[in-house]
């Protein structure tokens, strides 16, 4: 699924389409860029995804990811029993919730999925990965507003009632969030990050992995030849779209 940062700067470009009387959904709302990246703190506590997004990426049935965590957590329901920041890291972790779910339906089933062309293997699963990794890697690439970013995040999870999650493990959270802002934009990092899927794919050795580094820019080129910018357009604007709704329907707004 998309990688944080990614996470965080989608969440900042559906908040500009949020109408809330008193509230920023904006990159100085350090509440709400902490919720948007908070259901990947399971990399923290090692939970169950489900129990997380929401959503059974295994389950090719209707899901709805929003009612089943307003469902699971009912206490979020209605804002008007929520703190300010409260409310905004609710937003938050909404807007990463929907952004991984339409990523399954978009993106993932369709050109790397078991149902795909490329039929799901351990080759797709990797060309999807180094497609996040790029489109994250974009996004990090203004390090003005990576800076933004972590001095917002520094000034969250204090006054945030979480529910679920305990103060202690969000505030370690922020801090493992804010400092994923401090990398730089480049491809050293992949093979930490997907390092699953490398071995997966039979990449294990140093020497193999070396070599698949080297071949980055050809896997990345075969990558956006088979998943079109086009796509990839469609899917973030009709995600910003979706998500902008919900909250808006969920804050009451106009």
């Amino acid at each position: 699924m998309p990688p944080l940062v990614t996470h965080m700067i989608a969440a900042v470009r559906a908040g500009g389409q949020i109408n809330s009387d008193g509230l920023s959904f904006n990159g100085q709302n350090g509440d709400y860029l902490l919720g948007a990246t908070t259901p990947d703190i399971r990399v923290l506590t090692r939970w169950d995804r489900e129990r997380t997004h929401f959503f059974d990426i295994y389950d090719d049935g209707h899901q709805d990811c929003v009612e089943n965590f307003f469902s699971s957590h009912r206490t979020f329901r209605d804002p008007s029993n929520l703190s300010t920041e409260t409310i905004a890291w609710v937003a938050g972790y909404l807007t990463h919730v929907i952004m991984d779910q339409e990523y399954v339906l978009q993106i993932y089933r369709p050109f790397f999925g078991s149902r795909s062309l490329l039929g799901g293997n351990s080759h797709a699963n990797l060309l999807d990965r180094v497609l996040q990794y790029e489109l994250d890697r974009r996004e990090r690439e203004s390090g003005e507003q990576m800076q933004q970013i972590r001095r917002a995040l520094f000034g969250s999870a204090v006054e945030i009632d979480a529910g679920f999650v305990d103060r202690p493990l969000l505030e370690r959270w922020r801090d493992t969030t804010a400092a994923m802002t401090e990398h730089p934009p480049d491809w050293e990092r992949f093979s930490f990050i997907a390092s699953r899927h490398l071995k997966s794919a039979g990449i294990e050795s140093e020497s193999g992995l070396r070599q698949f580094m080297e071949n980055i820019p050809e896997l990345l080129d075969e990558t956006l030849t088979h998943v079109e910018q086009s796509a990839l357009d469609g899917f973030f604007e009709s995600t910003a779209e979706r998500t902008a709704s919900v909250l808006n329907d969920w804050l009451g707004a106009d």
